[in-house]
């Protein structure tokens, strides 16, 4: 079997969709020795490939992205005699023929009928376009979460029927030299991830207002990542709020930098409205953290035993579920007894396996 893959994501990306993409594949190439791999990207990227099967295929184009796989890459399905093209970034080819090539993707989330307005401008018109079209041109759909299976069945039950879409959840973080970091905690809040409106600071925001101006209570939030879009009226908020002396932004940190961060804070928060899966949820388990996040989300999913969970539409409960973490009888011990057992769910191999028997599985019903 010859397997097509989209890797444009690695050229530039390292957090997110990228090491999603990237775990996975260095998972595939230690155990796949039998199937062909041919890994399309339109500008060259530092991925390296040590299985002899494997090989980069470089189609420069000065196209955006999307036209790019749209337009660049069909034609070139037949010349490496593509058996199964896997698209891990949601959209895939749907606009030309793929000539003999069954279509397998990956579907993050559904952000385009769920929260439309937190979205970039550029990525929203992508989804609006393509991703009804890709959904219905995929033989096989993965997703990352149980929630987000049930927003593709729901908003595209014709072209997503349940038996269609499998859930392959990604694997937890891996320990490096930075796991055994012993670090004095802080008394501050972590948040990590792009300043962008789906993640809601905002409420996250006023509840440390109320909690400063009511139970006159000071908890301190750094913020870690890059600087996202949409965030205008969060950024007024710092600055009205009374709250700037609080609020420090670290910008984009290594995975070194970060595994610190995680160590050295009181509790990490994540008040995202809507997630595929939440990968800092377990980063920030994974270093013994206490963490603060959102109900009836993929969070809970994931990780809800070990969570002080609020509800992430009132800054009154994240205010309220932010206070029993600071008050002197709060036990995080009690709240990460079953960590091992959550994070134990999770393995990149384990990512791999499945995605490979997506793969296979659409291979063989051609």
């Amino acid at each position: 079997m010859n397997i097509g893959i989209d890797i444009k994501a690695l050229y530039a990306g390292k957090a997110g969709i990228a090491a999603y993409i990237r775990n996975t594949l260095d998972r595939l190439q230690r155990i796949d020795t039998a199937n062909r791999y041919f890994l399309f990207e339109k500008k060259s990227s530092s991925y390296r490939v040590v299985n002899p099967r494997w090989e980069k295929v470089l189609l420069p184009s000065r196209l955006p992205g999307t036209l790019w796989l749209m337009f660049s890459v069909p034609p070139r399905l037949s010349r490496y005699d593509i058996d199964v093209f896997w698209g891990p970034e949601q959209i895939i080819p749907c606009v030309l023929p793929m000539g003999r090539a069954v279509m397998v993707s990956t579907v993050l989330d559904v952000a385009l009928k769920r929260y439309p307005e937190t979205m970039q401008t550029t990525n929203y018109f992508v989804n609006r376009i393509f991703l009804k079209r890709s959904v219905g041109r995929s033989r096989t759909i993965l997703t990352i979460s149980r929630c987000i299976k049930q927003d593709i069945c729901r908003f595209f039950p014709r072209q997503a029927p349940a038996t269609k879409v499998e859930v392959t959840y990604p694997g937890r973080p891996q320990p490096g030299a930075e796991s055994g970091m012993s670090m004095a905690r802080g008394e501050h809040l972590l948040f990590a991830g792009s300043f962008e409106p789906r993640k809601n600071l905002l409420a996250l925001l006023k509840a440390l207002a109320l909690l400063k101006n009511e139970k006159k209570l000071r908890v301190p939030l750094r913020i870690a990542g890059p600087g996202g879009w949409k965030n205008s009226s969060i950024r007024r908020y710092i600055e009205t709020s009374g709250l700037k002396d609080q609020i420090t932004f670290l910008g984009y940190l290594s995975n070194h930098d970060l595994a610190a961060e995680y160590a050295r804070c009181r509790a990490f928060v994540y008040p995202s409205l809507y997630e595929g899966f939440g990968l800092p949820v377990l980063e920030a388990l994974s270093a013994g953290t206490p963490v603060l996040s959102s109900k009836g989300t993929s969070m809970e999913e994931i990780a809800g035993e070990c969570l002080v969970l609020f509800d992430p539409t009132d800054p009154r409960d994240i205010a309220e579920k932010t206070a029993s973490v600071w008050a002197r009888d709060f036990d995080a011990q009690a709240l990460l007894k079953n960590r091992d057992s959550v994070l134990s769910r999770f393995s990149w191999d384990a990512t791999a396996r499945q995605t490979l028997e997506a793969l296979t599985k659409a291979y063989r019903a051609r």
